[in-house]
């Protein structure tokens, strides 16, 4: 066995600054600056370090936890513990930009303005293969806002375990980058904001793998499968268009005219109160709304409600309280579920035209790069718009689903009522096959547009029907005799699906469908086309025009 000794390894928590930084003292929080009242210990590099490294250096600070405070009266002697916080920065120069490569707390003492944000996960979107992922932490961009945290087997392809990144706010990968465009890195990464990954202690090896990084994320595009993870750019609070949309965003909430003046193009898309994702809403109680000196509670996790509290405690106008407004999570026991938070880490909002989308999500404002929304548009007007052909009649404002579909395919030769019909399948569970049939063989299924979920069902409605048509005998044998029962003249039709999956959508005529709809909407309704087009079937879309 050798005896050699093995080369130290570290790991390296990697941030690439915004290019242009004329100082990188500028990339601290100012508390942390030489000027702060926590100013960093600067300590210049030696001969051994990269020319132009420096280190900042923060001087461990005790703190006792408020737990053993509070437990000292019972266990005299627990108030002893203190906790330790250490921090170290290092800014290391690589090509024409920099990285600060942070220890212990470092990451809490950089200026976020000052960080290029998405820089790991854009790398791995080029050096990750879908099976090479083995953890993601995400969060979805909708009213569900729904959160996932995924280990993977080493060797399965994400889409085999059924998981599928597109509307997805990716918050974190890790696997293993390919070897190709970047040497001398072995073992897992850890993709986010920065890039975390085991090297050893020679400074220059390392930045010879950064810089090898930055060429990746600059000259070769992301694979397909990570499209979308590596167009959601991360905006800079000091931008123009983060206080335009904060402008919008707090007039949305407030319920108020929208006639601001900003972003007069934009329509709102999702609007929805979304707890943080380290949040169990099964083990909350309340949620309690404090502005200023003032508090509400929250029973029900509502935007209604949402509202009330803000009235309650004195909100009326203006953006501040974005930021100035904090909510905090309860259980039965009255114990926190959560941290106090300002209420933009709360929703969950995307604003925008067809060409360009801006979404809110943890806190964070993201652009959907425009090269990725005009080929999601561009698939999505490869789906034919059969309105026209099928001439559903228009709805009522709140005419219940059911009540419409009786009363669309009353009277009409061409169309045939299936709504609640239950279909036999092999398993022997029953299922509706369609809505309305329509004599040249559109299954057509209906939906009032109230949000990125119901348009979900509805895209996973037409797909499952269309499969279990194509696949399961037993319920293409019952369908056909289902239809048969109800009007002969369309047993042809029946014996022939699933030739056409109409996704009918009842929507306000001020809406261009499908290029209006929610960015998760798009992309699910682009993703269920291509499964039935897999299947040798057409979809198509029909609106419904709301009177």
């Amino acid at each position: 066995m050798s005896t050699e000794k093995q080369t130290a390894k570290l790991r390296f928590n990697c941030y690439l600054l915004r290019d242009g930084l004329k100082d990188v003292e500028t990339a601290l929080r100012s508390k942390y600056r030489s000027s702060g009242k926590s100013a960093l210990q600067k300590i210049d590099g030696s001969a051994g370090a990269p020319a132009g490294s420096i280190a900042y250096l923060g001087t461990p600070s005790e703190r006792t936890p408020k737990w053993a405070e509070e437990l000292d009266a019972l266990f005299p002697g627990v108030a002893q513990i203190t906790n330790k916080s250490n921090r170290l920065v290092i800014f290391l120069p690589v090509g024409t930009r920099w990285f600060a490569i942070c220890f212990g707390y470092g990451s809490g003492a950089l200026e976020w303005e000052a960080v290029e944000g998405n820089f790991g996960l854009r790398l791995a979107a080029r050096r990750f293969q879908p099976d090479d992922v083995t953890e993601l932490r995400s969060r979805r961009i909708d009213a569900s806002a729904r959160t996932q945290s995924v280990q993977v087997p080493v060797g399965t392809d994400l889409k085999d375990m059924g998981i599928e990144l597109e509307g997805e706010f990716v918050r974190k990968l890790s696997g293993r980058l390919e070897a190709q465009g970047v040497d001398d890195l072995s073992g897992a990464v850890v993709a986010g904001d920065s890039i975390a990954f085991k090297a050893g202690t020679d400074l220059h090896a390392v930045q010879t793998t950064l810089k090898q990084m930055v060429a990746t994320v600059t000259d070769s595009a992301a694979r397909e499968e990570f499209q979308f993870v590596d167009s959601l750019e991360p905006l800079r609070t000091s931008e123009k268009i983060s206080k335009d949309l904060d402008i919008r965003l707090a007039n949305e909430v407030l319920n108020q005219d929208l006639n601001d003046g900003v972003a007069s193009s934009f329509g709102t898309h999702v609007l929805e109160f979304a707890p943080p994702d380290d949040l169990r809403i099964d083990e909350v109680e309340d949620i309690i709304v404090s502005f200023g000196n003032k508090s509400a509670a929250m029973s029900e996790f509502t935007l209604s409600a949402l509202r009330l509290a803000l009235a309650e405690v004195g909100v009326r106008r203006g953006i501040s309280f974005l930021r100035g407004v904090r909510l905090i999570a309860r259980g039965a026991d009255g114990d926190e579920r959560s941290q106090l938070l300002p209420l933009r880490n709360w929703l969950i909002f995307e604003a925008g035209n067809a060409s360009i989308r801006y979404v809110l999500t943890l806190g964070r404002w993201f652009r959907l790069q425009e090269a990725y929304t005009g080929k999601l548009n561009a698939d999505l007007k490869q789906i034919a718009d059969v309105s026209g052909d099928i001439n559903l009649p228009d709805t009522i404002a709140k005419e219940h689903e059911g009540a419409y579909n009786a009363r669309a395919a009353n009277g009409r030769s061409d169309l045939l009522l299936m709504d609640t019909v239950p279909v036999k399948t092999d398993d022997g569970t029953r299922v509706e096959a369609c809505d309305l049939l329509h004599f040249k063989g559109h299954l057509i299924h209906v939906k009032r547009y109230n949000g990125s979920q119901t348009l979900s069902h509805l895209f996973s409605q037409g797909a499952v029907s269309a499969e279990l048509l194509n696949g399961d005998s037993v319920m293409k044998s019952d369908f056909i005799r289902q239809v048969a029962l109800r009007d002969q003249i369309f047993e042809a039709t029946a014996n022939s699906a699933p030739e056409i999956v109409t996704y009918a959508i009842a929507i306000k005529d001020s809406y261009d469908l499908p290029l209006d709809l929610p960015t998760f909407s798009k992309v699910n309704l682009r993703d269920f086309a291509k499964r039935l087009r897999r299947m040798k079937v057409r979809p198509t879309l029909a609106r419904i025009r709301v009177q």
